[in-house]
C-alpha cells in the first residue's frame, strides 16, 4: 500500500526543521539512497517506476521532488535531450544549505561545484551575475557560518580563491609536496635532491683500487698548437718544492681520492623511481611522507638540470614501476661520481665559510668550473689560492710568483709530447728574426717566406 500523500504533523524531517513532512518525498529519498550513490542523476521515469509515487501520478512526483529540492536533498539538472533530472545529495551536505538565502545558495553551489580546485571571486560574479558588494556580503556570511574558506593558489597567487570548508585544495592549487603555504620549500627541495643525487651516484659507478689504471677517464691536457716558451726546461726545482710546501703547510698528509669507473654497457641495476622512493622513505629526511609522484617531479627537474640522466631496460617480473608501460623500465644514472659530489660539497662549504679569503677563493673556483677548462681559466692566476694578496710590491707579485713554474713545466711537457711549439720540426717556410723589445729583451719573431719575395 503506498504511503499517504501528506501528513500535517510538524515533526522534524531530514532537514532538522519544523516544517511539514512529506512522507512520500521521504520514502522516495530513502529509496534513492538505498539504490544509488550520492551524485547520481535520476530521470523522471526512474522515479515514477520506483514504486513510491501513488498511481505514478506526475503531479505527486513533482510535489515530492520540489520538497526535496527545497531541503537541498535533490539538485535540479538538465539532461541530454532537454528533460529534467534530479541529482541525489547526501543528507549531511544538505544540512549545510538549510536556512540559506537564494544568493547564498547560488554562491555556495558555485563553490561546491569547483571541488578541490577552488574558484575565483570574479568567476563566481560572472556565473551568477551578482553585484560586487552583494557577492562580498554573501561570501562573508558563508565564511562566518563555517561553510566556505579562502585559499591561495600557486598558479594564480594574486587571486582570491574560495573552497568548501571541509575540503583541502588539490596539488594543482597548492603545488604539491614541495610547497608550504603556497611558497616553494627550497630547503626541503635541496635537501632531498642532495640525498637522491648521492644515492644514485653510488649506484651508478664502480669503485676501483688506487692503483687501477683501467678507468677510461683521461684528464691529460691537450697541448696548444702554437707552443710555449722553452724556459720551463731551465726553471729550478727549488721553486716547485717551495710551491708544494706552500700548499701543504700546516696540513696533514694528503689523502688519496677515491677512483671510480662506469659499469659495462648493458648494466641493468641502476635505481628506479620505486627504489629511490623507498630509499628516501627509509632515510627519514622529512617529517612527512613524500608521495611517489612528487619524487618523480624532482627526478624530472634533476634530469633537466643535467644532474641525472635516464636509461631504460626491459621489464621483469619484479618490477612495479610504470604499470601502464610494459615495454621498458626507466632507470636513473648520475653524471658525477661520489668523489666528485664530495668535492662539490666541500666547495659549497668553503663558499659559505665565515672567512673572507676562503669564501672568495671558493667562489672564484665555482666561476671557473662553470666556465669549464680552456682559455684564460687555465692561467694559474685564475685559481691561485693567494690571488687576493697578489699585487705589485706585495708579499706575492708577478715577479716573485712561484706558481708559474709548475704551470710552465706542465705546458712544456705537453708541447714536447705532442711535438708542437718550439719542439716541433723546423718549418722550411718559416724563418726567425731576432730583435730587441721595448725594454731591451731579446725576442724572436717567425715570418712567412714567400716564393715571389726577394
Amino acid at each position: 500500500m503506498p504511503p499517504p500523500l501528506h501528513s500535517a504533523s510538524p515533526t522534524p524531517g531530514p532537514s532538522g526543521t519544523g516544517r511539514r513532512r512529506d512522507r512520500t518525498a521521504e520514502a522516495l529519498y530513502a529509496w534513492c539512497v538505498q539504490n544509488h550513490d550520492a551524485g547520481y542523476v535520476f530521470s523522471q521515469d526512474e522515479l515514477l517506476n520506483a514504486g513510491i509515487i501513488p498511481d505514478k501520478k506526475l503531479e505527486i512526483l513533482l510535489t515530492s521532488t520540489q520538497h526535496l529540492v527545497n531541503r537541498a536533498l535533490f539538485k535540479l539538472h538538465d539532461r541530454v535531450g532537454g528533460s529534467i533530472g534530479w541529482e541525489l545529495v547526501e543528507e549531511e551536505k544538505a544540512k549545510n544549505q538549510i536556512g540559506l538565502s537564494r544568493d547564498e545558495k547560488m554562491v555556495y553551489a558555485c563553490i561546491e561545484n569547483s571541488g578541490t580546485a577552488g574558484i575565483w571571486n570574479k568567476t563566481i560574479k560572472n556565473r551568477i551575475s551578482a553585484h560586487a558588494q552583494v557577492l562580498e556580503r554573501v561570501l562573508k556570511g558563508l565564511t562566518n557560518k563555517g561553510l566556505i574558506k579562502s585559499m591561495s593558489s600557486v598558479k594564480n597567487p594574486g587571486r582570491k580563491m574560495w573552497i568548501l570548508a571541509g575540503l583541502q585544495p588539490n596539488e594543482e592549487a597548492t603545488g604539491g609536496a614541495w610547497f608550504t603555504n603556497g611558497d616553494l620549500d627550497t630547503s626541503l627541495l635541496q635537501a632531498v635532491a642532495t640525498v637522491v643525487q648521492k644515492y644514485v651516484s653510488e649506484q651508478s659507478w664502480e669503485e676501483t683500487d688506487d692503483g687501477d689504471q683501467s678507468s677510461p677517464v683521461n684528464n691529460k691536457r691537450k697541448a696548444p698548437t702554437d707552443g710555449f716558451d722553452d724556459e720551463a726546461e731551465t726553471r729550478s726545482k727549488s721553486s716547485r718544492l717551495e710551491n708544494s710546501s706552500h700548499h701543504h703547510k700546516g696540513k696533514g698528509a694528503p689523502t688519496h681520492p677515491r677512483t671510480f669507473r662506469p659499469y659495462d654497457s648493458g648494466y641493468a641495476k641502476y635505481p628506479t623511481l620505486t627504489e629511490i622512493s623507498r630509499y628516501i622513505l627509509k632515510s627519514n629526511i622529512t617529517g612527512t611522507i613524500l608521495p611517489q609522484n612528487a619524487i618523480a617531479q624532482l627526478l624530472d627537474v634533476m634530469v633537466y638540470d643535467n644532474k641525472l640522466f635516464k636509461v631504460s631496460r626491459k621489464p621483469n617480473s619484479e618490477d612495479d614501476d610504470d604499470p601502464d608501460n610494459n615495454e621498458s623500465v626507466t632507470m636513473y644514472r648520475s653524471f658525477k661520481t661520489p668523489q666528485d659530489l664530495h668535492e662539490d660539497n666541500q666547495l659549497v662549504a668553503r663558499a659559505n665559510s665565515q672567512k673572507l679569503d676562503v669564501r672568495n677563493a671558493a667562489l672564484r673556483q665555482q666561476v671557473l668550473e662553470d666556465l669549464g677548462p680552456g682559455g684564460s681559466s687555465e692561467v694559474p692566476c685564475m685559481s691561485c689560492p693567494v690571488f687576493d694578496i697578489c699585487e705589485d710590491g706585495g708579499p706575492v707579485n708577478v715577479r716573485t710568483c712561484v706558481y708559474f713554474d709548475q704551470w710552465y713545466d706542465v705546458l712544456a711537457t705537453a708541447d714536447r709530447e705532442a711535438d708542437v711549439g718550439v719542439y716541433a720540426p723546423k718549418d722550411k717556410g718559416r724563418s726567425k728574426v731576432k730583435g730587441h723589445g721595448k725594454e731591451g729583451a731579446m725576442i724572436e719573431v717567425e715570418v712567412e717566406v714567400g716564393d715571389g719575395d726577394s
